[in-house]
């Protein structure tokens, strides 16, 4: 099974790079170099000491990558932050094991950490299986080991022979089958593992835990970008564009969350429908003052 070229690895982190640190500082990389700097002592991202920080920052971060999708954000972290103050635990357990070490984990701590996470889906909506993303998102920031498994990784990585692999909603099963299927590939590939391992060095300084799942996640997701770029243009694209098409993605969630809130405001009659048309104006006219603007209308 060929799932990663190596020359083309390089190629792709590159452009990964410029999409990740567009977000400043809001960024994978930043995250990660935290994680390592916290869990070098006796210590992890989630513990008493660390797991309000740990969420002010990630918060951010899955916002602009759209974690929350379909589905409103603010409602989705709140469930969010419930669930990830009951697995400390476990996540201290599994943060131990590497992706080649897949096969250690103990089941019944992921098995926990994925109820725990699927929970953040409204109740009662499926009847059967979690949003995988809701799950795996967040775990590959704060583990490293899994892939995000977004639409877009899911329609190009190979399909392991997995059932149901290309849906939205996964068991768990399904998650721990893919999960095994990738160790088993890098423990018998060891040009792309010393590539994995020598990235992690030169960007974070260490070998000892590297982003096994986020590197496999980058692969597919930028060559995904990449490829649609080409067919929406009839050109191949180059990674100024490919920033370009992520930020204006961003402007529009950005809109979208503000008129969402001058609509709220003003059901709640806490601004006028003339006052709604003022704060509108201003978003357009003095973009370099929108982040005041929030904060002024949240505490109306």
């Amino acid at each position: 099974m060929s799932l990663i070229d190596t020359y083309e690895f390089e190629k792709r982190y590159v452009e990964f790079e410029k999409l990740d640190f567009k977000s400043r500082p809001h960024t994978f990389h930043g995250f990660w170099r935290r994680k390592l700097a916290i869990e070098k002592q006796d210590a992890h991202l989630l513990d008493a000491d660390n797991i309000d920080e740990t969420l002010s920052k990630l918060g951010p971060i899955l916002k602009i990558w759209q974690w929350h999708r379909p589905y409103e954000f603010e409602l989705c972290f709140q469930r969010f932050r419930k669930a990830i103050n009951n697995i400390p635990s476990s996540y201290g357990k599994i943060s131990k094991f590497s992706l080649i070490e897949f096969d250690q984990v103990p089941l019944e701590e992921l098995e926990k950490i994925w109820n725990e996470l699927g929970s953040v889906k409204p109740q009662g909506e499926y009847d059967k299986g979690e949003l995988v993303m809701t799950i795996t998102k967040p775990l590959m920031f704060l583990w490293g080991q899994t892939p995000a498994f977004d639409s877009v990784v899911r329609e190009k990585m190979p399909l392991f022979g997995a059932q149901g692999f290309r849906n939205v909603r996964w068991e768990f099963n399904t998650w721990i089958d893919a999960m095994r299927k990738l160790e088993k590939y890098l423990n018998n590939n060891a040009k792309v593992l010393d590539l994995f391992n020598r990235t992690s060095i030169d960007k974070y300084g260490t070998d000892t835990k590297v982003p096994y799942g986020q590197f496999f996640d980058l692969y597919y997701w930028t060559e995904s970008k990449k490829e649609g770029c080409s067919r929406e243009n009839g050109s191949s694209i180059g990674g100024e564009e490919l920033i370009t098409d992520f930020e204006e993605d961003h402007r529009k969630e950005e809109l979208r969350n503000f008129i969402s809130l001058l609509d709220n405001l003003k059901n709640s009659n806490k601004i006028t429908a003339e006052e709604w048309r003022e704060y509108r104006k201003q978003w357009t006219d003095y973009p370099q003052s929108r982040s005041g603007l929030i904060e002024r209308l949240k505490h109306l």
